[in-house]
């Protein structure tokens, strides 16, 4: 038993020698020349050149391992050398991590790090093949540098990370840099360090990014291996929706300031933005809105809703400048676009459209609007379908209701050949005249109802050059209703009834009809026919639009039905531009019948009076022949108008002339 015992504790002495000796090689062995084989079997591992300037082990509860002067390679194809430095790594082990070469925890000190990708799409973050690494504990980072360079987007990044005192230890970042040419901030916070090693799995964080007045705010996750596939809540701000191209790639027109957020889900190429709430300009706006950049022709498809919009929200589809409500909100082309037009006399827009974005996408919006603002003019159930296809636009129809009426147009722009070409059908039907011009509504508030058809042809670049080149016909009548007697008499001077009822009140005048056909030639709207009939006067014009000067050459011809001994009869002339109109009586027949009456007043007085007498013989206008002459002249045999009840004439009245 003796014997025994001395054995045991014979073995007992040599392990725990053995055991001390041990403890003393691993305590003093130079750690520092392992070095280059740790950094051998790193870059084995990693497929890139790992280099370790010292490294030291502190052995205790719990061990570190202190590696200095770490730098990391970068990818073949990159043009920068190193990908990484880290002046110093500490990494932290208990007994069982220990046992599995697995950190506990990871301590970086003012690491600096460059993360790029290519044009090709290919990442330096994407190492060997992908599985290389075990699992890491809590990674800290202090006062930590980053540099992202994207070839792909293009961005240019250089911020600071930093890891929060907190039990999760989320890290903040900060950066500035260039998107798209243009200079922005980010701000956030994501989760630890530690998450990242899988550059597959989605990565949580919060950024908020400002480019200039254009704002974002996101809360969700990121693929790391794919950047652009995101998913999470999105607050967008900014002043103009078209400055985010080609950030989101499809043609957006000019907007007013716009504050809209929703989902936002990137995968496969789609960008879904879903749920969207919010405004643009004065007009809200909800629905859901994606852009399919899988393959060669990018395809936009929407599918939107507004309960309350106005019209000048809507500028930037014609080449306005949006929003003349918020004039300092407008961007710095919008402000160059309201000076050019503020220097001219020039009303219609000559902005060009932007053909290589109509030829390069495809879009596909449906649109609904509940209650629309135009002026003082009610519109709502606004509806229309936005076609692009192959460089081909149409509205697939615009169809509103205005008025207690309805009007529906299908427009059509080919944007393929050199100088545009569009074509545009209209219809309008039974539409309330005094909701639309109140001031020509009778006291009673009545001023009958009119609809129409037009189409035209036309090419050019812009809204102007289109209008300036514009061929094709149009008709318009109206039915039934009452006018103001004052304004009709006036349109043929009648100074005498004007008097009469301006001092016993204004009175009504039936309606008969009013008819108008026109056509267009280069540019250049005639009135083939245009007669207005009341049980006061009837009305016939001449003249011409012209769209390419845009100037008024209107007149109005005014024949009482009622006598008067003071009238001087007009014509009217409705003149000046687009911008500044014009409305005053026709010098040449007005100084002649002033000239005769002051020649027979010299003969004798009472003789002055003869020119200025009206007898009040017009004939009442035979409608119905009216309205088939405005079907004839539009070549077209559908209906147009009709009123009430027919009405006996007494003569027809078969041309604007007469």
């Amino acid at each position: 038993m003796e014997l025994a015992a001395r054995g045991v504790r014979r073995y007992a002495v040599i392990g725990l020698g053995f055991l001390a000796v041990l403890v003393l090689l691993i305590v003093l062995f130079p750690w520092n020349s392992l070095r280059g084989p740790v950094a051998s079997i790193a870059s084995g591992r990693l497929h890139r050149s790992v280099v370790i300037g010292h490294l030291a082990v502190d052995w205790g509860l719990p061990t570190r391992i202190t590696l200095d002067d770490v730098t990391l390679g970068n990818s073949e194809w990159s043009t920068t050398q190193p990908m990484a430095t880290f002046p110093r790594m500490v990494f932290s082990f208990r007994i069982p991590s220990l046992l599995r070469l697995s950190p506990d925890h990871v301590a970086l000190t003012k690491p600096d790090v460059l993360l790029e990708r290519n044009a090709a799409g290919d990442a330096n973050w994407r190492f060997g093949d992908g599985n290389n690494g075990s699992a890491l504990g809590a990674i800290d980072v202090d006062e930590g540098r980053v540099r992202y360079r994207d070839a792909l987007l293009p961005a240019s990044v250089d911020g600071t990370l930093q890891t929060e005192p907190a039990a999760s230890r989320p890290l903040r970042f900060t950066g500035r840099g260039t998107l798209r040419g243009d200079p922005f901030e980010i701000t956030g916070v994501s989760e630890g360090f530690a998450e990242l090693r899988d550059v597959n799995s989605p990565y949580h964080l919060v950024v908020d990014a400002k480019g200039g007045a254009t704002s974002m705010a996101f809360d969700g996750t990121l693929v790391p291996a794919r950047v652009e596939d995101v998913e999470g809540m999105l607050h967008l701000k900014g002043p103009d929706l078209s400055q985010l191209y080609p950030i989101v790639p499809t043609p957006l027109p000019w907007t007013p300031p716009y504050n809209l957020q929703g989902n936002l889900r990137h995968a496969n190429g789609q960008w879904i933005f879903r749920g969207i709430k919010g405004t643009v300009g004065d007009s809200d706006l909800a629905g859901d809105f994606t852009v399919d950049t899988s393959k060669q022709r990018h395809l936009t498809t929407a599918d939107l809703t507004s309960r309350k919009m106005n019209y000048k929200d809507l500028g930037g589809f014609i080449g306005l400048p949006p929003g003349a409500s918020s004039r300092s909100a407008r961007t710095a082309d919008q402000q160059r676009e309201v000076r050019k037009r503020a220097s001219t006399n020039r009303v219609l827009p000559d902005k060009s459209f932007s053909l290589d974005r109509l030829r390069d996408h495809d879009v596909d919006v449906k649109f609904r609007g509940t209650s629309f603002k135009w002026e003082s003019i009610p519109i709502d159930q606004l509806t229309t379908h936005i076609v692009l296809k192959d460089g081909v636009m149409r509205f697939e129809p615009l169809d509103f209701a205005i008025a207690d009426g309805h009007v529906v147009s299908n427009i059509t722009l080919d944007a393929n050949k050199d100088v545009p070409t569009a074509q545009v059908k209209i219809e309008a039907r039974n539409v309330e005249l005094k909701r639309i011009f109140p001031q020509l509504a009778s006291p009673n508030g009545s001023a009958g109802r009119f609809g129409g058809r037009a189409q035209f042809r036309a090419r050019g670049d812009s809204v102007r050059a289109l209008w300036a080149s514009a061929d094709g016909e149009a008709a318009v009548a109206m039915r039934g209703g009452e006018a103001s007697t004052l304004r009709l008499v006036l349109t043929n001077i009648d100074l005498a009834s004007a008097a009469e009822l301006l001092i016993g009140g204004d009175q009504t005048a039936a309606i008969h009809c009013a008819v108008g056909a026109f056509h267009a030639k280069d540019g250049v709207l005639t009135p083939d026919l245009f007669v207005v009939d009341t049980s006061a006067e009837l009305i016939t014009g001449t003249g011409t639009v012209d769209f390419r000067t845009e100037q008024y050459d209107l007149h109005l011809k005014a024949n009482s039905k009622k006598p008067s001994i003071l009238a001087l009869k007009g014509p009217v002339v409705i003149g000046g531009t687009f911008k500044t109109p014009a409305v005053h009586p026709e010098v040449g027949p007005l100084v002649a019948r002033i000239g005769a009456s002051v020649g027979l007043g010299v003969l004798a007085g009472p003789l002055a009076l003869l020119p200025l007498i009206d007898l009040g013989d017009a004939p009442d206008a035979d409608c119905k022949a009216l309205y088939q002459d405005a079907r004839v002249q539009t070549g077209t045999t559908e209906h147009i108008a009709r009123p009430n009840k027919p009405v006996r004439s007494k003569s027809p009245v078969k041309s604007a002339a007469n």
